[in-house]
C-alpha cells in the first residue's frame, strides 16, 4: 500500500499478478507469488469457456497469450488443457489456469490479499453460467471482487448473488485519450466537451464541463447498483480534474464508490508527478505493473 501524506492507505493493485516479474501475468506461479508476498490487492482476467469453467487470460482471443487460437468462449475446458502460456515471444512451461484452479490455490494459501477478477466477456452470459460462476467463487467470495466494462454481466452476477463484491469500468460509455491515440471502438466518437461519449448530453455544449461530467458519471454509477468501486482510466481521471471536476473522489465517495485508476507504471513519462497528483486527488486504488517502485515513493512512516 501507499501511505499517503494525509494518512490514508492507498491500495496498489498488481496488474495480472505481476509482482517480481519472474512469471507471466495471469499464471498460477504469478498468483501464488502475490498470495505469499506483501500484496494488498491483485488482478487477473477471466473469460468464459464453452462448456464449463473460466480461463484466466487477458484477451478474449487465445492467440495473443497462449498457444491456442480463436475466441476463448468457443474453446472447451478439455481443449484449453493442452495449451501453454506465451511469454516474451516464447512458450511458457505451464498452461493458462482455470478459475477453479485459482480458487483452489486461494483456499490452500491463506492471505489477506483481495483478488480482482476482471471480466473480459462482452456477450451476455447465460444465466446457468452465471450461477456456475457464483458457485465457483463461493469458497473465497470474501477475498474476490469482480470488475469489468460489461455492466450487463456484472448485474446478472449480482442478481444471482447480491453479496458478491463488484467494481465497474465505464469505458464503453465515457472515456478520454489524447487526440493522437486511437480510441477504443466504444464509445468511439469525441463529443462537444472533448470526451469520447455518444450520449445526447455530449452532442452540444449546454453548460460547464464539470456539470456535464458529473451528470454522466452520476448516471453511469447507477448502471451496476450495489457496486463498490468505479474503475477509471488514469488519463480520463486526470482530464476530469483538469476540466474542473476537482472533487470527483469526494463526490464518488459520497455515493459509496471507491475510485480505482489504471494503469500507472514506473518509468513511463512523468510517472512520479502523475502518482502524486492521483494520491493528492483522493484515489483509493492505483493499478500498476510496477507496484514496488510506486510504493517506494511513499515509504511507511517511521521507516
Amino acid at each position: 500500500m501507499l501511505h499517503a501524506p494525509d494518512g490514508r492507505l492507498v491500495h496498489l493493485k498488481i496488474h495480472g499478478c505481476v509482482w517480481s516479474g519472474e512469471f507471466p501475468e495471469n499464471t498460477l506461479p504469478a498468483i501464488r507469488e502475490c498470495l505469499t508476498a506483501p500484496v494488498a490487492r491483485a488482478e487477473i482476467d477471466i473469460n468464459l469457456l464453452r462448456d464449463a469453467d473460466f480461463l484466466v487470460t487477458h484477451d478474449t482471443q487465445l492467440d495473443s497469450a497462449t498457444t491456442g487460437s480463436g475466441p476463448v468462449r468457443e474453446a472447451s475446458r478439455a481443449e484449453v488443457a493442452g495449451l501453454h502460456s506465451r511469454w516474451r515471444g516464447s512458450d511458457w512451461a505451464e498452461r493458462p489456469p482455470l478459475l477453479s484452479e485459482v480458487v483452489a490455490l486461494m483456499q490452500s494459501q491463506p492471505s489477506p490479499m483481495l483478488l480482482e477478477l476482471d471480466v473480459k466477456d462482452e456477450p451476455p452470459w447465460p444465466w446457468l453460467r452465471v450461477e456456475e460462476l457464483a458457485r465457483l467463487v463461493q469458497p473465497v467470495r470474501e477475498r474476490v471482487v469482480f470488475g469489468g466494462c460489461a455492466d450487463w454481466n456484472l448485474r446478472r452476477l449480482m442478481k444471482v448473488d447480491p453479496a458478491i463484491q463488484v467494481g465497474f469500468t465505464p469505458t464503453f460509455y465515457l472515456d478520454w485519450v489524447p487526440a493522437d491515440v486511437k480510441p477504443d471502438e466504444l464509445p468511439g466518437i469525441r463529443g462537444a466537451y472533448g470526451y469520447l461519449d455518444r450520449h445526447p448530453l455530449a452532442r452540444t455544449r449546454q453548460g460547464s464541463t464539470a456539470d456535464y461530467l458529473w451528470d454522466r458519471l452520476g448516471a453511469l454509477a447507477r448502471l451496476v447498483p450495489g457496486a463498490r468501486e468505479l474503475h477509471l482510466r488514469l488519463c480520463l481521471f486526470e482530464r476530469m480534474l483538469a476540466d474542473g471536476l476537482s472533487d470527483i473522489t469526494t463526490r464518488l465517495h459520497d455515493i459509496d464508490l471507491r475510485v480505482d485508476v489504471w494503469t500507472l507504471d514506473a518509468g513511463t513519462p512523468d510517472w512520479q508527478a502523475r502518482l502524486e497528483r492521483a494520491v493528492a486527488a483522493g484515489v483509493d486504488v492505483v493499478t500498476s505493473n510496477t507496484a514496488q517502485k510506486l510504493a517506494a515513493m511513499y515509504p511507511k512512516p517511521g521507516v
